[in-house]
């Protein structure tokens, strides 16, 4: 007999720790890892809507007195300054005395320009630029709707960040390709000036159902790609600030090493996300939008007005448990548990289309290949 699902309680989100909204599904590039499935959608979230999903947010005890806002999927820019003008005001108008939000754009950077960085300056807006390392690796993958390569205009905007005195941090998508050069690679992050660098790899999720990091010879190229990445960190005059390396780093460290239970990807309530038209998910952001053969759609609800209907605590028991069981699996049988703490249910799904599975590409891909060689570096630089 199959256990009871647990009681979704109405509090359900008071571990809140990111607010991800989606001011549009539209994205003005076309890039070939894309895993949006709306991207075509230029319709944008009305000032109504974002009225109502603050103010649920704020009267369901969700926020924190520090609410972390990522405007993200979609290309966030596309809306427009005077959007952004109006929406931060909404958001301020219903935030408790006290509260402190700190909003983040994660842009493309194509549209950035000189009005844009004052806009940014003026609200403190947290800024992450897509950029996938030197031109010819960046253009082969990343373009625009009409097939031209985009990093002369991600550069552009780069240096309007730097001219405005902005710090922002970057994100590179690697391919098959990218794992070939990791000189080129870090020579361009070294150079670009950002205060952190993270690796993605090409994963298999929502409407992304192929990675060219699929091939047979994929898992040793990137090991060799992180061992020489390592190499040129070590031996740099500048320092670069590598996402993955500090994670590893960072777990290491922590006292409760071990002791984890799950992530905020894969626990309900500690991300929401919330799209253009009210529509809301928790785990993974990549989930909102898609639509599985046996589970339906991601969504739990189509707006959080009113808290969860019966319906929405019942989708979110499923999910859950489903999720768990995933986690739970994860952790008896993969011994590089107490560093990925069970994966992304995004990952799961787009790769195996179901929740309750252990290891993923990505996961051989990411944590298991970082893991080994950060291991590898730090044991070599033991004394004997």
């Amino acid at each position: 007999m199959a256990a009871p699902l647990r009681d979704v309680r109405d509090d359900w989100a008071r571990d809140l720790e990111l607010l991800v909204l989606q001011p549009t599904p539209f994205c003005n590039l076309d890039c070939s890892y894309c895993y949006l499935p709306n991207r075509d959608d230029k319709r944008r979230m009305s000032m109504a809507e974002l009225d109502a999903i603050v103010a649920a947010v704020v009267a369901g005890g969700f926020a924190r007195p520090e609410l972390s806002l990522v405007w993200h999927a979609g290309e966030p820019l596309v809306v427009g300054k005077a959007w952004y003008e109006e929406a931060f005001a909404v958001v301020r108008r219903h935030l408790p005395k006290g509260t402190t939000v700190r909003h983040q754009f994660q842009t493309n950077a194509v549209l950035l320009d000189p009005s844009w960085c004052e806009l940014v300056k003026r609200h403190e807006v947290s800024i992450g630029v897509s950029v996938d390392g030197p031109a010819f690796l960046h253009d082969a993958k990343r373009k625009t709707r009409d097939g031209r390569g985009t990093h002369a205009k991600v550069m552009r905007g780069v240096q309007h960040l730097r001219d405005a005195g902005i710090p922002f941090h970057a994100i590179c998508v690697l391919g098959l390709e990218s794992l070939e050069h990791p000189d080129a690679v870090f020579d361009f992050f070294l150079e670009l000036g950002a205060t952190q660098v993270g690796f993605n790899v090409e994963e298999i999720e929502a409407s992304n159902a192929t990675s060219s990091l699929s091939a047979a010879r994929a898992p040793l190229a990137l090991r060799a790609f992180w061992r020489r990445i390592l190499e040129r960190q070590a031996a740099a005059d500048t320092f670069l600030r590598i996402r993955e390396v500090e994670g590893v780093m960072d777990a290491v460290r922590s006292p409760v090493f071990g002791a984890v239970t799950g992530t905020s990807q894969n626990q309900a309530g500690r991300i929401l996300t919330v799209g253009w038209d009210g529509a809301f998910t928790t785990w993974s952001p990549e989930l909102l939008g898609i639509v599985h053969p046996t589970l339906g759609s991601l969504a739990l609800g189509a707006s959080l007005r009113g808290g969860l209907d019966d319906g929405a605590k019942r989708r979110l028991a499923i999910f859950q448990d489903e999720i768990d069981r995933g986690v739970a699996a994860c952790r008896q049988t993969c011994k590089y548990f107490d560093f990925c703490i069970g994966g992304a249910p995004s990952n799961k799904l787009g790769e195996h289309g179901r929740f309750d599975v252990t290891e993923t590409m990505y996961c051989r891909l990411t944590e298991h290949a970082v893991v080994d060689v950060v291991l590898e570096a730090l044991d070599a630089a033991l004394p004997r």
